[in-house]
């Protein structure tokens, strides 16, 4: 998840550091207010944890993606090298079973981000 405010002088989005998941986490634990300098017009900002505003983060698209994009290959690869019989006749199952296990951690990492991401943008202190 990746939060972020709008500079007051050129309407550049400025990434904002946080370490909590939701507005009020953030109120209670560093105050109600966050600055940071913008790197367009290099003016400070100050924004109020009300108009901060989260999107997805792309490290964790890539991250997921990785996941995906290099454990089905390896599955795929270690099934017929290592773990696959020839001539077994299960063996379309066990190839759709273990490529399911990338994709389901792919479809988590990107379901969990989204949550973060609507329940920061939906919660207003």
């Amino acid at each position: 998840m990746k939060v972020f405010g709008k500079c007051q002088n050129c309407k550049n989005e400025i990434s904002v550091s946080v370490n909590y998941g939701t507005r009020l986490e953030i109120a209670m634990y560093e105050g109600e207010t966050k600055s940071n300098y913008c790197k367009n017009c290099n003016k400070k900002n100050e924004f109020h944890i009300n108009d901060l505003r989260a999107k997805e983060s792309k490290f964790s698209l890539i991250i997921s993606g990785l996941i995906f994009l290099i454990g089905t290959p390896l599955t795929i690869y270690l099934l017929f090298d290592y773990l696959i019989i020839p001539h077994n006749p299960y063996i379309a199952l066990i190839i759709a079973g273990f490529i399911a296990v990338p994709m389901t951690i792919y479809g988590i990492i990107r379901k969990q981000d989204m949550i973060r991401v609507r329940a920061f943008n939906r919660a207003y202190k």
